[in-house]
């Protein structure tokens, strides 16, 4: 793959809302690039198995204050997803899309985001973070 995914979460949120909000992206990173989802494959006693992804999603930590540095670094790569505190905070999505239209993105708090581009240009924006722990 051409691209290089990653993950970055707020490093100080409770473990489940880490592990919601990294299902909530890779949901939408899956639908953005399908291509990235394997084959569906078949146990010896013919149990089918879906497919699921082909390539590597590391996850990694970060300060809630760097998300938004972060995110903005990566406005030229093919791909930036953010999971926005006005998800958290909304009824369901019609409220989810009120807020962000709210207000600009600079007054958005991201909590999650997903990155995808050239290996080189992901590196140079969050190579350094540690994996989530």
């Amino acid at each position: 793959m051409s691209h290089k995914p990653v993950l970055i979460l707020d490093e100080t949120l409770p473990t489940g809302l880490k592990a919601n909000f990294a299902a909530v992206l890779g949901m939408s990173l899956g639908q953005l690039r399908p291509e990235l989802v394997g084959a569906h494959t078949t146990t010896r006693d013919g149990q089918v198995l879906n497919g699921i992804t082909t390539v590597a999603l590391p996850v990694l930590g970060a300060s809630a204050a760097d998300l938004p540095t972060l995110f903005a670094a990566a406005s030229d790569l093919p791909l930036r997803l953010a999971y926005m505190r006005a998800a958290f905070e909304a009824h369901d999505y019609a409220d989810y899309s009120a807020r962000i239209a709210a207000a600009p993105l600079a007054g958005h708090a991201p909590q999650a985001i997903l990155l995808a581009g050239p290996r080189k240009a992901v590196d140079r924006i969050c190579g350094s973070l540690p994996l989530l722990r």
